[in-house]
């Protein structure tokens, strides 16, 4: 395998990596309620939370109480809290990353990046081995 082959195949998967997570292949589903209130009833109440609504506006905040139809949101800074609609909610997120997913992600890209480097360099090695 050539230099411009590896190149090429690595694009190709990158590319297919990005248009992956693309708004275009991001079906409609319809918001489940149920989903969205065992994913708030997991933070828990006192958690900091960071929800999406289906206005593609987000509300960020500790969670205050939690209902059967609803749940309880108080802002940073805010007196008072924000009532808001399971249905109303299309994700829910941690508002923060965890010092472990932080190390996660540090160590994935190194990971990646030694790959890669390996891979092009073997790939020139063989190269010039070729040309002798």
């Amino acid at each position: 395998m050539t230099l411009p082959r590896v190149i090429r195949h690595t694009a190709m998967v990158l590319i297919l990596a990005l248009l992956g997570n693309s708004p275009v292949f991001a079906a409609g589903e319809p918001v489940d309620a149920a989903a969205m209130k065992a994913k708030v009833a997991a933070h828990g109440v006192g958690q900091g939370v960071r929800v999406t609504l289906s206005d593609d506006t987000e509300a960020r905040g500790l969670i205050v109480s939690i209902g059967e139809q609803s749940f309880a949101l108080k802002p940073k800074g805010a007196d008072q809290a924000r009532e808001i609609q399971y249905t109303q909610i299309t994700g829910v997120h941690n508002q923060k990353l965890s010092t472990r997913t932080k190390v996660i992600i540090v160590v994935a890209i190194f990971g990646a990046a030694v790959g890669i480097t390996d891979a092009v360099l073997d790939a020139e090695f063989h190269n010039s081995l070729k040309n002798l």
